[in-house]
């Protein structure tokens, strides 16, 4: 996609701080002025930011809520680009207040989110009715498996504690909305906050969920994770669940992106 297009697939049916943010990292993205998504990505890569090019199309369409981090450094590389803040018209502070009143979650009767819902719901259904092929399948991501390189052990305790507290919350969340019957934003906590998770706060939200029988969502965690995430996020975050116990689940993760 042209730097032209970007922001262009915005939908009028965003709830109003959503739409409010979208539409604010837009007139960030224009001051930057990448050619393309791409070129964009290798931007935020430049100034030590970890993004991709499909992850910058979902924040400025409105379709995830970027971290705080990410819209701070789209305003500072605007900011750059253009010169001054002036010359971006939009201060810093005005970026921060957008991103805090953006709704975490698209509103039950959004269109978009009824069919992704819909859409997830058959998909999980086919692949529990279809068990053709299944076996090989799960032999060949077993063995894929088993070459996985050996992980880090020396990782931030720090960080890593943070990160599970943080992915024990959202599959909380999720967890408490299901069982109030409320089964479409549980689905859509999952869907907004999917693209964000890392494989270690991955791995433990899906421990939280399957510790509270929560099969279902899991099930769809699993499914959206080896579709949103790089080929190196899914290893790693097959790694993580091999190293707690949660073997097919690893495997289910590697077919999932395999798919």
């Amino acid at each position: 996609m042209d730097a032209g297009q970007v922001g262009t697939k915005i939908s009028p049916d965003l709830p109003p701080g959503r739409d409010q943010l979208a539409r604010t990292l837009k007139a960030l993205y224009k001051r930057i002025g990448p050619p393309s998504l791409a070129a964009a990505a290798r931007l935020f890569h430049q100034q030590g930011y970890k993004t991709s090019r499909d992850a910058i199309s979902r924040y400025v369409n409105g379709r995830r809520v970027p971290p705080l981090s990410f819209v701070t450094l789209m305003h500072e590389m605007a900011v750059t680009s253009a010169g001054s803040e002036a010359a971006v018209g939009i201060t810093k502070d005005e970026v921060v207040r957008a991103h805090e009143a953006a709704e975490p979650t698209l509103c039950r009767r959004c269109p978009r989110l009824r069919g992704d819902n819909n859409a997830l719901r058959e998909e999980n259904r086919q692949l529990k009715k279809s068990e053709a092929g299944l076996s090989e399948a799960l032999a060949k991501a077993r063995r894929r498996a088993a070459s996985l390189p050996v992980p880090h052990h020396n990782r931030d305790r720090q960080r890593q504690t943070s990160d599970v507290a943080g992915a024990t919350r959202i599959a909380h969340v999720a967890a408490k909305l299901r069982d109030e019957g409320r089964a479409a934003a549980a689905v859509a906590v999952l869907v907004d906050t999917v693209g964000t998770l890392t494989p270690l706060e991955g791995a433990a939200s899906l421990a939280v969920l399957r510790a509270q029988q929560q099969a279902q969502l899991a099930d769809t965690l699993v499914h959206m994770y080896g579709r949103e995430h790089s080929e190196k996020d899914v290893i790693q975050v097959a790694l993580e669940l091999y190293e707690h116990g949660m073997a097919d689940d690893a495997v289910a993760v590697l077919r999932s992106a395999a798919r």
